[in-house]
């Protein structure tokens, strides 16, 4: 049974990162974690000025977000027609918009529910380990 998911998603930017430059957006889950989602944004090749940051989504947030608004943090979601999602990531530099196709997401948390069914992730050190992480940003 595998431990980690991970998928890297090429987004349109609307000219975030510049001639030259792709952003791509890390979606990552860990079986050790199984309530979050790490988000990760950078731009290849990396340059300072482009977009780049972490954040962490509870994973049910990631899902409702594909049919409805949700998330009052740093990371909000909403769908946003035509078969794509919004992610609006608020960093500490700058807030980022990224557009990314709801199936690509559905997909990601298909294959995380695969490997630990929602509701079947927490106990008390599972609940521990997230408040731990969520506290990390």
């Amino acid at each position: 049974m595998q431990g980690e998911i991970t998928a890297h998603v090429v987004i349109e930017d609307s000219g975030l990162s510049g001639r030259g430059h792709v952003t791509v957006l890390g979606l990552s889950w860990q079986r050790d974690d199984p309530l979050a989602v790490r988000l990760t944004l950078s731009a290849q090749p990396d340059h300072p000025s482009l977009p780049r940051g972490e954040w962490a989504v509870l994973r049910d947030f990631l899902r409702y977000g594909v049919e409805e608004p949700t998330g009052d943090g740093n990371v909000r979601i909403r769908p946003d027609g035509e078969g794509k999602v919004l992610l609006e990531l608020l960093g500490d530099a700058k807030p980022y918009a990224v557009h990314v196709a709801a199936d690509v997401i559905c997909d990601f948390l298909d294959e995380t529910e695969s490997v630990c069914a929602t509701g079947m992730e927490a106990d008390d050190s599972v609940m521990d380990a997230l408040i731990a992480r969520l506290l990390e940003y």
